[in-house]
């Protein structure tokens, strides 16, 4: 968001008086006006982001709490999820696409295979495909910059023998399985 951010506001420096030809004149036209589209998006955004974090503050989600979570994150997830207590474990796995299926060309043994690295459009959203997924993937990016327990637990498994891309859906797995446990406690906690 932030690169958009500049690029945006970066063409608020185009020369755009000493154009003469119609039809350039015309393209910085268009541009000018998608920039100005592109700023109010960009400030609803802000908006609602701001509003966001103000109702997760004041539920007092332990969401908020784990690391690598935007501030609008946990509302997003809370969101689309509703009810923690409808999934067990492994179905809020499903859920959100971090549970592994099984795939194989049919020449080798069938290895768990990451939806996750399929495009969006091509899955469906009964194999897990939803944008919990992204926020997951998005929060196992950023935790394994910052958070040394992340990288240990991409490294275990990448030592085990996993592929780069198989210890990414273990670390994701690992950051489903504690995100369902936070909010479950939550829930129970609440008493609703």
């Amino acid at each position: 968001m932030h690169t958009v951010r500049a690029r945006v506001n970066s063409l608020d420096r185009l020369a755009t008086s000493t154009v003469t030809d119609p039809t350039v004149a015309l393209r910085l036209r268009l541009i000018e006006h998608r920039a100005a589209m592109l700023r109010e998006v960009i400030e609803q955004d802000k908006a609602i982001t701001a509003e966001l974090t103000t109702l997760v503050e004041e539920t007092r989600s332990p969401l908020t709490g784990l690391v690598g979570i935007a501030r609008r994150t946990p509302a997003e997830i809370i969101v689309e999820v509703v009810d923690i207590r409808r999934f067990a474990e492994a179905g809020f796995a499903r859920f959100n696409g971090t549970a592994p299926i099984p795939a194989s060309s049919g020449r080798a043994p069938a290895r768990p295979f990451d939806i996750a690295s399929r495009p969006f459009d091509t899955a469906s959203r009964a194999e897990g495909i939803s944008t919990a997924q992204r926020r997951i993937h998005r929060i196992a990016m950023i935790k394994l910059r910052f958070e040394p327990c992340a990288s240990a637990i991409h490294d275990q498994a990448r030592a085990k023998g996993h592929t780069r891309q198989e210890a990414m859906r273990v670390l994701k797995r690992h950051l489903s399985n504690a995100i369902y446990r936070t909010m479950l406690r939550d829930a129970r906690n609440l008493g609703s």
